[in-house]
């Protein structure tokens, strides 16, 4: 059990009420309209350190530069929520509203050692962008996609991404296509995780152009 803290403040009473804040305490993040953040049940001292990392703009508009920056932000936003002991349980849709993004559901637990993080991003119809991965995750996903299938790659955004323009339209394709996409995203799974890098949440995150979107993968790996 935990003493009286931040954390476990207001223990609840003779009549059975839960406390405001205990080891199981669970909380919500959001992330609502073009540019809000929401946090909902956590308390102020991860309010003051989330602040910090909160975007002006339009993040969840996600085109072009802002599209990489969102996901710093939610990089850096997850990080801090996991290494003050926040765990992530799930990112899940539960709004039937046009063009909703996820909301994230984490519960209170013992702070983990320093880790670090990544994400990919899959965008337009045909792009693969690996941000703030390592030198050696690049090339392995270069080996796992092949030559013949990238047109170009590149860093883009005063290189805080690696982009990869892949031949055909894997993210739309239907049939045979959509198979071969699926099957190359398995390898780059399986590659991360012989690198140590775990899954830490998919979140939908981006408004898109058309109402179509697709998730942000997240990584996470102890630091070596």
């Amino acid at each position: 059990m935990f003493k009286n803290n931040d954390y476990t403040a207001n223990a609840g009473d003779a009549n059975g009420i839960p406390p405001a804040y205990s080891r199981h305490q669970h909380a919500c993040l959001t992330l609502n309209m073009t540019d809000r953040l929401r946090l909902i049940q956590f308390p102020t001292t991860i309010i003051d350190i989330i602040r910090q990392t909160i975007l002006t703009s339009m993040p969840w508009y996600g085109q072009g530069a802002e599209a990489v920056e969102s996901r710093f932000m939610m990089m850096s936003v997850l990080s801090a929520l996991h290494h003050q002991g926040w765990y992530l349980l799930m990112s899940t849709d539960i709004s039937k509203k046009q063009a909703d993004k996820d909301s994230l559901i984490f519960q209170l637990g013992t702070p983990p050692p320093p880790t670090s993080f990544f994400s990919v991003s899959f965008n337009e119809l045909d792009k693969l962008r690996l941000i703030g991965a390592p030198p050696e995750l690049i090339s392995a996903v270069q080996q796992i996609i092949g030559t013949s299938e990238i047109q170009r790659e590149e860093w883009v955004y005063s290189q805080t991404a690696y982009q990869f323009k892949l031949r055909g339209h894997p993210w739309l394709g239907s049939g045979e296509e959509a198979v071969t996409s699926r099957i190359k995203l398995l390898s780059l799974l399986d590659c991360f995780a012989s690198y140590g890098w775990q899954l830490h949440a998919t979140v939908d995150m981006s408004l898109g152009h058309d109402g179509s979107e697709t998730d942000t993968w997240f990584f996470r790996r102890i630091q070596q």
